[in-house]
């Protein structure tokens, strides 16, 4: 099965094909509950036309965002006119319409040397209510200089800034983990009180909340990797501490203190978790001590357990790979895999009954591979080019030549390119 991005969110790796980041976001409203951004003072939604949803992109004028030789790691998040993009140097906000970079903001303090050449995970973008303001975090890793006998100093420079503008409200120097004092740190999210970053990999990891009144820290767990945050809870991986297989959990912590809130399965290998909005997420699983041991699951973020009414089994078919799409309450969009058995399907979240579905050995249409889902449109391609299916019939709702959209509004799609670029293309229709 083919990866997909969700939530608008993409990374572009140097040299390499682009890439996917796991991240949270559901595409309508905010991190933590923060509301979208409303422009940028010189981008505004006055001056294009909205599509609800848009069914075809112009294919010329596209306008570069991200990425591209020397660039590094991206993550970008599409939202209005506006995409915002973040890398371990640098995070910008660029008009969808023209191309026009709105504002850049990097880091005051001095850049570490990058350890990891560039290959890091990008999270985010985060983003929070501040004072009232719709604000973007962003988080650095920095050094500050030594001088005679006192060697450098290792640190995280957490930044927020003004999504409409690009004005620094605050910027915190915070210390890092004992035992982390290289390599970037991954923001896996952030509500209303509190940001967590992790440090390290899957053997090492260690995860810090930080207060976003104070900037300290306020609780650290160490062997726990957080991948994402929404209502109130962290989720990620546990047993991140040990070389030793067969030891990780899937698990969600409160974002307040970093107290455990529930476990998902215990004694795993590889876990990989993906935000799918409405509060929901995927879980795909290594479970070495299980009859089935490859396990795919819907669960929801505040319980760790599927969603009160799927029955996950009769629903999904118990896949052994799983990628879903929040269509804005009108349908949960999924991508299935069980024996190299595929399929799409769209479960109704009233009753978690299905919808429809398209399998890859239907003899009367190609199944596609889902690149996003925005309100009631389901955007993908088959081998005749893209295609826009309704989220709530399965019907084919508008086709063309070129590539799918890996992230969608009203205004625009954003495009990823051969040459390792992102760019966006407006909605003509």
């Amino acid at each position: 099965m083919r990866l997909s991005t969700r939530g608008g969110r993409f990374v572009v790796p140097v040299g390499l094909v682009l890439g996917l980041l796991t991240a949270c976001g559901s595409g309508s409203g905010g991190e933590g509950g923060a509301p979208a951004p409303q422009g940028s003072g010189r981008s505004t939604t006055a001056a294009a036309k909205g599509y609800n949803p848009p069914l075809k992109f112009q294919d010329q004028p596209a306008h570069d965002i991200a990425g591209g030789v020397d660039e590094g790691n991206w993550s970008v998040e599409l939202r209005e006119t506006t995409a915002y993009a973040v890398s371990d140097e640098e995070v910008r906000a660029v008009s969808v319409l023209d191309g026009e970079e709105l504002w850049s903001v990097r880091p005051r303090g001095q850049l570490a040397e990058d350890t990891d050449y560039g290959t890091d995970a990008i999270a985010g973008p985060h983003f929070v209510a501040i004072d009232g303001r719709i604000a973007l975090l962003a988080a650095f890793s920095v050094t500050e200089p030594g001088s005679g006998t006192t060697p450098d100093r290792p640190l995280i420079e957490l930044t927020a800034v003004a999504a409409d503008s690009g004005k620094r409200l605050w910027t915190a120097t915070v210390e890092r983990p004992e035992g982390h004092e290289e390599g970037e740190p991954y923001l896996a999210g952030a509500d209303a009180t509190t940001a967590v970053l992790t440090f390290g990999g899957e053997t090492d990891a260690v995860s810090v909340g930080i207060s976003l009144a104070t900037r300290e820290t306020t609780w650290t767990e160490q062997g726990f990797d957080a991948r994402f945050v929404d209502t109130g809870v962290v989720v990620g991986r546990g047993g991140a501490d040990s070389a030793l297989g067969g030891g990780a959990t899937v698990e969600g912590r409160k974002t307040a203190d970093g107290s455990k809130a529930w476990t998902y399965r215990d004694r795993l290998n590889k876990t990989e978790l993906s935000p799918v909005g409405g509060g929901l997420f995927t879980a795909v699983v290594d479970a070495p001590f299980e009859s089935e041991t490859r396990i795919a699951d819907l669960l929801a973020i505040s319980t760790g357990k599927p969603p009160a009414g799927l029955r996950t089994g009769r629903a999904l078919g118990e896949p052994d790979d799983l990628s879903c799409w929040w269509a804005e309450g009108s349908a949960v969009v999924c991508e299935t895999e069980k024996d190299f058995d595929e399929r799409v399907v769209a479960l109704d979240p009233e009753n978690w009954g299905e919808l429809w579905f398209i399998s890859s050995d239907d003899k009367t249409r190609l199944m596609p591979d889902v690149s996003t889902v925005f309100r009631s449109a389901v955007y993908g391609e088959t081998e005749n080019g893209s295609v826009v299916l309704d989220a709530r019939t399965g019907k084919d709702r508008a086709s063309g030549d070129g590539d799918a959209p890996f992230a969608v509004d009203e205004y625009a799609g954003l495009f990823g390119t051969s040459l390792g670029t992102i760019e966006s293309r407006r909605a003509v229709s």
